[in-house]
């Protein structure tokens, strides 16, 4: 396919764009005269042709596809088409009882072959009993299944995990001390003692969290070994959210949840995946990011936090290699994350922070959804949003968007669960 590239001098820098000719739109966008533009003050109503976005319509046939069209070349990378044959094996299936909840634990492995290369990945899925079709989670965790409870049934992962206080690792990788050390994260009898689901698995399995070059995970499996990488190829981010993709497809392989409504959900980087996820398949029914921050949630504008400049330069495999371009340079960027939550809808948005994770900028991750209203009220002309920054412990809900600000750290706590699952029942009925 014939290429293009575009040379921006600016002030003490070269930025070089390299795009297919085929995205049109973005080819537009990084010219002269559109730079002369302030994009933060363009809208996510605004396409980056002028054209004002009134009505569901143009949104879904004009600026809809230019956004993703934009943050596949610029921020997450493009995916390859490739589709892999994938076996599943039940591993072990148990009903068990958890904080006096009982449910059925099933460990599955996938195994996935593309043109002679292969992959694995571990399933854990943990449902009521007797009861079909019920709402299912859909989440990557941070250090492996085994850590989710003490069940001897979860799989150990043996990829490369980061270190963690309160997780057993020794040499980057899970010891058998580690089970059930991440149980708080997962909050099995409060989520299942609702009639929900979970399915979860290790998020290494489809990429490890380490920058190897992209020779093992679902990046080895498509594209070999021996790969030239362009500057507009994916990263782990949106290998993660392959990963949350497929696990959405064997819940629709399996009778007891094939119609199920699910949700994606992630936190922290995994938050970002779940964002991505939730765009690039519309199969879930809800999406759920909790702190999130940059590249996630948090606007790039609001200059605090974490910026494109920290995020690159600690991990650059995460995104698209276009996307350190933007290093210091935050505002070149053409969108802002208003527009990334507005891709999910019209299907059921949360959002939350924590009152005291100022590197995630939970106040930006407010604006971005107060924002992104914008696109929200194309489907629901009721929609308004006051802009108040909510209070810590506070959670709001109008329509299909909700928000909390929880007191305290960077994490994913039962508090979280509660409002999530909450919600969850409310819009997916």
């Amino acid at each position: 396919m014939k290429r293009y590239s575009l040379i921006l001098f600016l002030v003490g820098s070269i930025i070089v764009f390299s795009f297919e000719s085929c995205v049109r739109s973005v080819e537009k966008v990084h010219s002269v005269e559109l730079r002369k533009l302030d994009p933060a003050l363009q809208g996510v109503r605004k396409s980056f042709s002028n054209r004002q976005i009134n009505d569901v319509l143009t949104w879904e046939q004009v600026r809809k596809p230019e956004l993703i069209d934009y943050y596949e070349n610029y921020v997450f990378g493009k995916r390859p088409s490739f589709k892999p044959t994938v076996a599943y094996s039940v591993l072990s299936v148990d009903t068990i009882s958890i904080g006096g909840v009982k449910m059925e634990h099933t460990e599955i492995q996938a195994d996935f072959k593309y043109r002679g290369r292969k992959m694995k990945s571990y399933y854990a899925k943990f449902l009521p009993l007797n009861i079909k079709d019920p709402i299912v989670f859909v989440g990557l965790n941070f250090f492996g299944n085994s850590t989710l409870d003490t069940l001897s049934t979860l799989t150990q992962s043996n990829h490369f995990v980061m270190k963690n206080a309160g997780v057993k690792t020794k040499g980057h990788r899970v010891t058998a001390d580690s089970r059930g050390t991440k149980a708080y994260r997962w909050p099995l009898d409060l989520i299942v003692g609702s009639e929900c689901g979970l399915i979860t698995a290790h998020y290494a399995d489809f990429d490890p969290d380490v920058n190897n070059g992209f020779l093992d995970g679902v990046h080895g499996l498509a594209e070999g070994r021996v790969h030239v990488r362009k500057r507009n190829e994916w990263g782990s981010i949106s290998a993660w959210a392959w990963g949350l993709s497929e696990l959405q497809t064997y819940l629709e392989l399996q009778p007891e949840t094939k119609n199920s409504k699910t949700a994606a959900i992630g936190h922290s980087r995994l938050g970002k995946a779940a964002l991505w996820a939730g765009i690039t398949d519309e199969r879930f029914d809800l999406v759920i990011s909790n702190n999130s921050g940059c590249a996630g949630a948090a606007q790039f504008r609001t200059m605090r936090g974490e910026d494109i400049e920290k995020i690159t330069n600690r991990f650059p495999y995460w995104f698209a290699r276009n996307f350190q371009s933007f290093r210091g340079n935050d505002s070149l960027l053409l969108v802002d994350q208003e527009m990334l939550l507005s891709l999910v809808a019209p299907r059921a948005l949360y959002v939350a922070s924590a009152s005291k994770d100022s590197w995630a900028d939970a106040e930006g991750e407010y604006l971005s959804f107060y924002k992104s209203q914008a696109i929200y009220s194309l489907y629901d002309s009721t929609l308004e949003i006051p802009y108040k920054y909510p209070s810590a412990n506070e959670s709001i809900e109008f329509g299909n968007m909700s928000y909390h600000l929880r007191a305290g750290e960077h994490e994913i706590l039962a508090w979280d669960w509660e409002r999530y699952i909450a919600f969850a029942k409310n819009r997916l009925k």
